[in-house]
């Protein structure tokens, strides 16, 4: 979805919404805020992982700008507003939100369909799961998301390469918390 696009959809989304619609947005934005607020924390504290794995920081804040701005299109929208937000249900229209949203979006392991994945949306993908460490006040909530429901998950299929390199930095994730609380 292109910037003009998007920018018109939120905008038609900003002036006709109410109830769950609403919070809905109000929780994507809370979201991509946090996802910004733990890629800062990666640039600061591990600014050497971008070199480690080839990362060029200027793409990578592009990429943690656009994050999961599939979530304002009309495919997953509403649908997912209502399942999170509205009834709970899971509806046909869910399910074909999210199949849209993992093929629109390369943090994913489901996009790669057990490829390796690129560093930069394993980083990618590691802030948006550490967003919710970030809004739960916990950084070390990541790994352990990782270790106990991520790492084995058949729908994600994650391939032993992306494993290894989500694992190495994790490892320096966990130094550099342990680091900040001496």
């Amino acid at each position: 979805m292109n910037l003009i696009n998007a920018f018109g959809l939120l905008n038609m989304i900003n002036e006709n919404l109410d109830g769950y619609l609403e919070d809905y947005k109000n929780y994507v934005l809370e979201h991509k805020k946090n996802v910004g607020l733990f890629a800062d924390w990666l640039k600061e504290n591990l600014p050497e992982i971008f070199f480690d794995y080839g990362v060029d920081p200027n793409a990578f804040d592009d990429v943690i700008r656009e994050h999961d701005e599939s979530k304002f299109s009309e495919e997953e929208f509403e649908p997912y507003a209502q399942k999170w937000f509205g009834n709970g249900e899971e509806s046909l229209a869910y399910e074909e939100a999210w199949k849209h949203h993992w093929m629109n979006n390369e943090h994913h392991p489901e996009y790669w369909l057990e490829e390796d994945m690129p560093p930069i949306y394993i980083l990618e993908m590691l802030c948006d799961w550490g967003s919710f460490s970030i809004a739960k006040g916990n950084l070390e909530e990541l790994s352990d998301f990782y270790f106990n429901k991520a790492k084995d998950d058949p729908e994600k299929n994650l391939s032993d390469n992306t494993k290894k390199i989500i694992e190495d930095i994790l490892e320096k994730i966990n130094s550099a918390i342990n680091t900040d609380e001496e």
